[in-house]
């Protein structure tokens, strides 16, 4: 029964063959892909393995690193800072570096977490059946023609009366 599991995890899993010229074959589509479609992969959540054309090493952290290096240099603001990346490198000299990935990662996943809840929770706030804008002008723009008639001397029109005459017309 494991067996089974572990092939149809496997199975569900893209599987991309780096070559020697650097190029990364998707064998799904069979077509090369660029790091952008790769990342495209990662932020829709699709499983997948980079390896080794020839000798079949798993190359997906790699891979995964150097989409990270090429989205900081494009300008976008690095997650993880000089400090962070020394205490890394620290790490691999340390014994309890085989504690602290599991650890890392479970920080990491629970900080997600709480970012998406918080992700959600906004997203009901804001997503309140609140009054356009042009409602609000227009609610406005009655009120002050209800006050201005009534400066006048003139009775007061309801604002659902003005929608009416203006409909006659």
């Amino acid at each position: 029964m494991c067996g089974d599991h572990w092939s149809l995890w496997r199975d569900s899993v893209k599987l991309l063959r780096k070559y020697a010229n650097r190029r990364i074959y998707d064998t799904d589509a069979s077509q090369f892909v660029k790091l952008s479609e790769i990342r495209q992969m990662v932020l829709d959540r699709v499983a997948f393995r980079v390896v080794d054309e020839k000798s079949g090493k798993d190359l997906t952290r790699g891979v995964l690193m150097q989409i990270i290096t090429e989205l900081e240099s494009e300008g976008h603001e690095s997650l993880l800072t000089n400090r962070v990346l020394e205490e890394l490198i620290r790490f691999f000299d340390d014994k309890v570096v085989s504690m602290m990935s599991p650890y890392l990662e479970q920080q990491i996943l629970h900080s997600l977490a709480i970012q998406d809840e918080l992700r959600g929770q906004l997203a009901k706030a804001f997503a309140q059946p609140y009054v356009s804008p042009e409602q609000n002008i227009k609610q406005m723009v009655e009120q002050y023609e209800a006050f201005a008639r009534a400066l006048k001397g003139q009775t007061p029109v309801a604002p659902d009366q003005t929608a009416d005459k203006d409909n006659e017309d």
